[in-house]
This record gives structure tokens, C-alpha cells and sequence, in this order.
């Protein structure tokens, strides 16, 4: 299709439905329009090409069987969208769009991603939902998606999860891994604790220098008995530098080894509802230190020692096995216990017992 002459520079948008094609190359068209947007659905194209002098902001595609996509360098592209194709890869050619904000492919054939695509990328969002996706990789070391915000991976076939994956994306505020198929986590990339150590332990490489963990400074703020007395802050960027939130729910865990967020020091929600935990148990230093909402519904819970977490302050427990429960296995400062749908009398609980005339003070609780 090279016969764009019918097209006004007045088109704004772009859209091809149903079209059935050997190749598509746009080059042709964005020299006589620049539409803000390019959509193309239900069709049957082997091989799409973005030219560079494009200036469209958005691509949506489809309902589309495609081989190749190639895009060649563009400033201009912000949002790529493909829903319900044949793309098994994302092509390594998008990181030629140089102001590309959202990444999103869903209900696609990407077997794995690999963030070294990303390295010099702008996207601030990967949304990479309903996939068949069973791994994501990234060369150790290397320092990539310094703008990434959000990562969306729900829906798809992981099966384990190393968080170092994401250890060195400084803006990353939120992970979202529900309905995988995850049954074990782990942190098997090898970080310093040492926030005096500006590298990753054991490599050398200068893509990993200034890299280290605040956990340290972290406690010796909070142990600081005087106002204002911060000390120096580390010479380096913490690791999982601005994480605040994990979901994790509809998984198959069986067991929570909380030295695996250890290292995420802004780590305030761990959603692990809906998966096969039996016990809940934390140990001192292996926790994440600035944890307060933890999400453990629907599991088969019979125990409970969250006492290291001192910062936690809300606790879902319902829909679980607990039969008993010693306040003190809870952080001294938790405000609020939600323990419905469990076989636990929670009159037996100190604050709770309506009998006594000295109740003993607790967190608001929900049974």
C-alpha cells in the first residue's frame, strides 16, 4: 500500500481495520499527514515499519497477526499499545523511540522480557498484562529504566521471581505480579549490605558504581535519640530506591522468607493474599524495615510472628486457620488486626475480652 494521495494534512488519526498485507511501511503517509494517533486493528500485517520522521504520539494495534515490527529512531512516539497480537518478543528496535512514556502489549504471545531493551529507555510505565510470559532477566548489573515507575506483569505464567531484577530502577514505586503462577521468591543477585560499599558485591563492572543499601542509615535514624541528628547520608543510591508496594496475590507461595525485601527500604504495602502460606514468620534484621501494611488473606495461616516488623501498623489476616494468637508475636504499635473468617475465638484476646474490668489496650480489630 503506497498510495496515500486521497489522505489531507488535516487527518488526525490513522486507522487501518481489516487490512490484509504483506508489509506495511507508514513512510510513505507521514510525509504528507501527521495524525496524533495510528490505529490498526483486525488485520493481517507480516511486517509493520514506523518511519522516523513520524511525529504520531500514540500506536494502537489490535487483533493483529504480526512477525516483525520495526520502528526506526522517533521523538515523537509517547504511548505504543498492542492488544491481542502475534508478537512473541518485544521488537529491540523500541529503543529507538527516544520519548516513549508507556510500553504496553497485553494478551500477546511474549513468552519472556529481558529489561536490557530498556536500558536507555524514557517509559515511565510497562504494562505487560495476560501474556505468556514464564521469565524476566536482566544482564547483572546494568543500570536500565531510570524513568520506570510502574511494572505490570499480571496475568501470566512466572513461575519464581528475583527481585534483583529491579534492584537498580531507582524511580520504581510499584510492582503488580498477581495471578502468575509464582511459587518461590528470592533475591539471588548478590547486594552489599555495606551502605558504606558504593558497588555490587563481587563485580566491578562501573554500571553497578554508586549502588548500595540505605539499610543501615535507615536504623541508625530511627535508633537517633536526638532531633534532627541524620548523620551523613550514604555515598551511593539505595537499592529499590523508591519501591513502595508489591501485589502479589492469586500466586501458589506456600512460604514468605521476608529477607527477600529486606533490601527495600521504602517498602510500605506486600499484598500476598490468595496464595498457600501456612505460616507467617519474621526474623530480626531480615525484614523490610519500613513495612506497615501487610495483605495475607485467603491462605491457610496457622501461625503468626510478626514482632521484628515494628513498623507495621495494619494486618489482614481474614479467611484463614488461626486458632490461637499471642498478642505479643504482633508489633507493640499495630493499629488495626482484621481476623474475620477464622476458627480463633477473639474474646480470648486480652483487648477484646468484654469481661474484664481492666481491658487491656490493643489495635482495632475486626473478627
Amino acid at each position: 500500500m503506497g498510495n496515500y494521495s486521497f489522505l489531507s494534512n488535516r487527518t488526525e488519526e490513522l486507522i487501518f481495520i481489516n487490512a490484509s498485507l504483506d508489509a506495511l511501511d507508514l513512510s510513505g503517509a507521514m510525509r504528507k499527514i501527521t495524525p496524533w494517533k495510528v490505529s490498526i486493528s483486525g488485520s493481517n500485517v507480516s511486517r509493520l515499519v514506523f518511519p522516523s520522521q513520524m511525529t504520531t504520539s500514540v500506536v494502537h494495534l489490535r487483533d493483529m497477526a504480526i512477525e516483525e515490527l520495526i520502528f526506526n529512531e522517533n521523538t515523537g512516539l509517547q504511548d505504543f499499545r498492542a492488544d491481542y497480537t502475534s508478537l512473541q518478543t518485544v521488537p529491540p528496535t523500541i529503543a529507538k523511540l527516544l520519548s516513549l512514556d508507556i510500553l504496553w502489549i497485553t494478551h500477546s504471545e511474549l513468552t519472556f522480557f529481558n529489561f536490557d531493551k530498556l536500558q536507555n529507555s524514557s517509559i515511565s510505565l510497562l504494562y505487560l498484562v495476560g501474556n505468556k510470559i514464564e521469565d524476566i532477566s536482566i544482564t547483572p548489573g546494568l543500570v536500565c529504566c531510570e524513568n520506570l515507575e510502574e511494572v505490570f506483569l499480571s496475568g501470566n505464567r512466572l513461575k519464581q521471581l528475583d527481585f534483583g531484577v529491579l534492584a537498580l530502577m531507582v524511580k520504581l514505586k510499584t510492582i503488580f505480579l498477581e495471578e502468575n503462577q509464582l511459587v518461590s521468591l528470592n533475591m539471588s543477585v548478590e547486594l552489599t549490605r555495606n551502605s558504606s560499599n558504593t558497588n555490587v558485591a563481587g563485580d566491578s563492572n562501573e554500571t553497578t558504581t554508586g549502588y548500595c543499601s540505605w539499610r543501615s542509615y535507615y536504623l541508625e535514624q530511627e535508633g537517633s535519640q536526638l532531633p534532627g541528628d541524620d548523620g551523613p547520608t550514604p555515598n551511593c543510591t539505595d537499592y529499590f530506591a523508591s519501591l513502595l508496594s508489591i501485589h502479589l496475590a492469586r500466586n501458589k507461595i506456600e512460604q514468605v522468607d521476608f529477607m527477600n525485601f529486606s533490601f527495600m527500604n521504602s517498602l510500605n504495602s506486600l499484598d500476598m493474599s490468595n496464595n498457600m502460606l501456612v505460616n507467617l514468620s519474621s526474623n530480626v534484621n531480615e525484614v523490610p524495615i519500613r513495612l506497615s501494611e501487610l495483605f495475607v488473606s485467603n491462605n491457610n495461616i496457622s501461625f503468626v510472628y510478626l514482632t521484628p516488623l515494628s513498623n507495621l501498623k495494619a494486618l489482614y489476616l481474614y479467611d484463614n486457620t488461626i486458632s490461637a494468637l499471642n498478642m505479643s508475636s504482633l508489633p507493640k504499635d499495630i493499629d488495626y488486626l482484621n481476623l474475620i473468617n477464622n476458627p480463633l475465638d477473639c474474646n480470648v484476646l486480652p483487648h477484646m475480652n468484654k469481661t474484664t474490668n481492666f481491658p487491656t489496650l490493643g489495635p482495632y480489630t475486626e473478627c
